[in-house]
Order: structure tokens, then sequence, then C-alpha cells
């Protein structure tokens, strides 16, 4: 068989099998829609069969009374036949039967109207019933004291009567007897609150009343007074002439102060004098208090509203200043009605400054040193000080702006490498201890020939292998690279913008391009012999304002020994 044969019957089999997996897929599907058919056949043969037994149910009695009417109807035709009398006879059982009879007409309205007629009734009895507006009735000692619209009014109302009765001498629990029913209200009834409840439940007592008011501080009962405008005058004249020392506002008593018209126990009411002298008293009593960090003398004194003479006789032993953790005696002010007020303040915080870690060419490897000192920043606040009776309560922050940003600490991290392959044989046996401002700028090598020497020499050559990398010894830009016609060879400047320029001569490459910015390490060239040289070395010099200095004066190779070596 051919390629072509082959190819057809591989063709062939392949429509087939799709033929067959198409048929297969089709026959799944017939079979699923036949049985959700099914399905719904059995529901739908279901539903109908509950229809047909409601039907069946419903109609039965009418069916009954169908076939009972056909029976006696033959009755009639029968007894018409026999004479007058017994066809009236049977005429009237007919009438009967029909109208009043079992299944009837009478029956059968009866047994469809009545819960009609059942449920209405019902409707209209809720719809009166929630038109009408209910209240509690309260009776104590056998008459009704009141009308109030929850239970817990009555609750409210019993615990102010304990509260009134327990001022007294008579510390027993009166015993209200008190029974509750539910009362339809009329336009004459009044829903009493608890206040006025209560003074009804002491008029059923046999206690000694009288009309006065109540003097409540935050809701507890304190006394009572027959009027009460001398009170509160008094108050609001000892709220204006307190001493607060500087600047305050929202000057107010920290608790809620009521009064009451009600009636009130005899024994309970003061004198209006009496009222003004316990509720404008204070006592004072010796504090400790524990010193914080930042913490002054004055700042204590002005915590607890203290004169600098009263903290002396308190501490007599102590100095000028306190330390954290110091214990001192304060003076701590106590009053009936404390006095709260505000005291608007700026402060000044610092904010403490982060430190990272850079790795920089400008260190050797091995070297940490800080390369930008981290400095606080500042933040000025604008706070609310809540103060009570004098003594620092809370503190709230209104405003808060940074006037400083801090400084981030930079620690550097030596990336450097280049150094000489003997550190301490670089210069007369000795290592280099310039200033550090530049760098050894050799990947090894050592001092072949130093600064002016007898053959005037205007720099250092630093002998290494021919290739040896060479890099720029500080930052800066580079202002000439390439060939020199004066013996330097190829060659390379560096300003450094401060004043000094770095050359490196005799490079057997170039790598850095005029107007190039370099960084300390960075590559510039390689070792070579080129231009007016002997051997293969770099010719290193440095420049100030044009003037050729001695390069041992600004090279540092005393820490190139230990790598590990912090600086």
């Amino acid at each position: 068989m051919g390629f072509f044969g082959r190819l057809t019957g591989l063709f062939a089999r392949a429509g087939l099998c799709t033929v067959k997996l198409f048929a297969a897929v089709l026959l799944g599907i017939l079979r699923a829609a036949g049985l959700i058919a099914s399905e719904l056949w059995s529901i739908v043969r279901g539903i109908g069969r509950v229809i047909a037994w409601l039907f069946r149910d419903f109609t039965e009695s009418l069916r009954k009374r169908m076939k009972l009417s056909k029976e006696q109807q033959k009755e009639v035709r029968r007894a018409k036949k026999e004479g007058g009398r017994e066809y009236a006879k049977a005429l009237t059982m007919f009438i009967g039967s029909y109208l009043f009879g079992e299944g009837g007409v009478f029956y059968t309205a009866f047994n469809y109207i009545l819960p009609i007629v059942s449920a209405a009734f019902l409707v209209g009895v809720v719809r009166y019933g929630s038109g009408l507006e209910y209240g509690i009735s309260v009776t104590c000692n056998g008459r009704e004291v009141g009308i109030i619209s929850a239970e817990a009014d009555f609750e409210e109302a019993e615990r102010e009567v304990q509260q009134r009765i327990a001022y007294g001498e008579n510390d027993e629990v009166v015993d209200l007897s008190a029974s509750f029913s539910l009362k339809i209200i009329s336009d004459s009834d009044r829903i009493m609150t608890s206040e006025q409840l209560a003074n009804e439940l002491l008029a059923a007592s046999d206690e000694e009343l009288t009309q006065a008011y109540g003097i409540y501080i935050d809701g507890r009962f304190v006394g009572a007074v027959r009027d009460k405008t001398p009170v509160e005058d008094a108050l609001a004249e000892h709220l204006l002439n307190y001493d607060a020392g500087g600047t305050v506002r929202n000057v107010s008593y920290k608790n809620q102060i009521k009064y009451t018209d009600g009636v009130y126990l005899l024994g309970s009411v003061m004198t209006e004098q009496e009222a003004i002298d316990m509720m404008t008293s204070s006592t004072s009593s010796r504090g400790i208090y524990v010193a914080q960090s930042g913490d002054t003398v004055a700042g204590i004194c002005q915590k607890y509203n203290m004169k600098l003479e009263e903290y002396s006789f308190l501490n007599p032993l102590a100095g000028s200043t306190v330390e954290a953790g110091q214990v001192v005696f304060v003076l701590e002010t106590e009053s009936f009605l404390p006095i709260q007020y505000i005291r608007e303040m700026e402060t000044l915080s610092f904010i403490d400054y982060e430190t990272i870690e850079v790795e920089t060419s400008a260190l050797n490897v091995g070297v940490r040193s800080i390369l930008v000192k981290g400095e606080q920043g500042e933040r000025v606040s604008d706070i609310e000080v809540t103060y009570v009776d004098g003594i620092e309560r809370s503190r709230t922050v209104v405003h808060s702006e940074v006037t400083k940003q801090p400084v981030v600490e930079q620690i550097g991290i030596g990336t450097y490498a280049a150094k000489p392959d003997d550190p301490a044989t670089c210069y007369f046996g000795m290592p280099l201890t310039g200033s550090g401002e530049f760098s050894w700028p050799l990947n090894g090598g050592y001092v072949s020939d130093t600064f002016i020497s007898n053959r005037n020499h205007k720099g250092m050559d630093l002998a290494a292998p021919a290739g040896t990398d060479i890099y720029a010894a500080a930052d800066g830009q580079v202002v000439s690279a390439g060939w020199n016609s004066g013996g330097y060879g190829y060659f390379v400047m560096i300003d450094h913008l401060n004043g000094y320029q770095t050359v490196y001569a005799h490079m057997s490459a170039v790598y850095a391009v005029e107007g190039q910015t370099v960084s300390r390490g960075q590559l510039i060239g390689a070792v070579g012999n080129t231009g007016n040289s002997f051997g293969d070395h770099c010719h290193l010099e440095v420049r100030y304002m044009g003037v050729c200095l001695d390069p041992a004066s600004f090279i540092n190779t005393e820490d190139y020994g230990d790598d590990d070596e912090d600086q």
C-alpha cells in the first residue's frame, strides 16, 4: 500500500472516531433530556392527583345533595299519583330537606359564611384594640398612685424613693407593696414620669414630708433645699472666682448638678448656706508622685497646682532637680465638686532619626565610617491639657507640625578594594600616611619613584604589570583623556572640583572619556609603558591650582593591611 493509501486510511479512521464521539455525546444528551422529562411528568401527575383529590373532597357534599334531591323528586312524583294528601306530605319533606337538611341551602351557607364572618369580627377587634392607648396602673397601699408607660419607670421611681429615704436616720428599706395592672387610658388619665411617681409613692407612705428642691450630683441625691436660687448663684460665683493660674477656658464643674422639685423627707432638707458650704468644700492631702523622664520641679508643681514653697515644705531634702524614678511628695486637693478646665499649650518634641548602612567606594573594604551624621527632627504641637482641681488628667493634640525633618544617619561600608602589593613597603619602607583624600589608584603595585627625584619628578611612579587596572583616586570629572604628545603617552586628567586635579600617565589603554563624571574607585585605564617611560608603571600627579604636590601627602595605606579593621 502506497503512502497516499495509508494517509487515506488514517483520515477514514479519524472520521469514524469523530462520528462515534458525536453520536455518543448526542445519545448522552437525549438520555439526560428523557430523564428530566420523566421527572417533570411525575411531578405533573402528582400535582394532578392532588388537585383531583381536592376537587372530589370539595364537591362531595354537593354530589350527595344532588343524589338525595333526585331520590326525593322520585318520591314526590310517586306520591302525586297516590293522591293530594300524600303529594303534599312528600313535597313538604322535599322543600324542608332542600332548605334545612344536611347539605341544604342554609346548612351550606352557614358552613361557608360563618368562618368569613368570624374572621371579619376578629380583624375588627384587633383594629379596635390597636387603636387604644394602654398604660400600667400602679397601686400602692390599696390605692392607685399613678399610671406609667413601662414597668421600668416604677423601678426608677422606687430607686429614687429609697435614695431619699436612705438620706434620713432610718436606714431600713421601705416596702412600697406596689401592684400593677394593665389599663386603657382615657382622656382624663395622665402618664407619669418616674420622678412624679416617686413623689406620689412618698406621699402614700407614712414618712414626714415637705415640698423642696432635691440636689442631685451625677444622679446621686445629696440633700434638699427649699430655695435653689441662692445655691445656684453661689456655685456660679465660686466658679467665676476660681484661680486656675494663667489663661484657661471651659471652666466648669466636673459633675452634673441637677435640682428637682418634689416631695422630700423633712430630715433631708438643709438650709441654703449649709448646702453652699457643703458643695464648695474641699480637702487637701499629701500624695506620692514618681518622677518621669523629663520632669522638673516647676513642671510637677504646675501638674498638681502647687506653689514652690509647698513643694519645698513637703520635700525638704529634695534638690532643685528631679530624676526619673525619684519619689516626691505632692499636695492633692479633693473637692466636693471638682472644677475642671482646659489650658492650651505649645510643646516641642523630638523625632528620632533612622540609621542606614550604605556601601561606598569612598571607603576601603572593611572600613566603617559615618558618612552623614544623624540629627533629630523637631515637632511643634498645639495641645489641650484638661485639669481637674488643678491636677492634670489628660492631654489632647489639636494640631501638630514637623518644623524640622530628621536627618538619616548614613554609615558607610567600604567597598574600595584597590591596594598596593605590600602596604608596609610603599614609601621608603613605610606605609603612606597622608591625609587619605586620594586613594591608592592601582589594584597592586608599589612605589618605584618618588616625587621630585633626582630628575625633577613631578609625581609618583607606581610600578605594576602591564594591563593592571587603574582607578580614579577620588570623585571628579574627566577633563582630558587620550594621547599626550608631551611625554605622558596615554593619560587621563580628573578635575575634583575643589581646586585639586589628578593625572594618570603612561597608560596602555584609556577607558575614561573626556567630560565623564567618575567616582572614587571607578575604572579609567590600564597600566602601560607609553610616552617617555621606562618600564610598566602609572605616573600619578596631584595638582592644586596648577601646582604639583607630593602625592604621598594625600594617600594613606596604613589601613590597607587588614580588610576587617574599622576606621
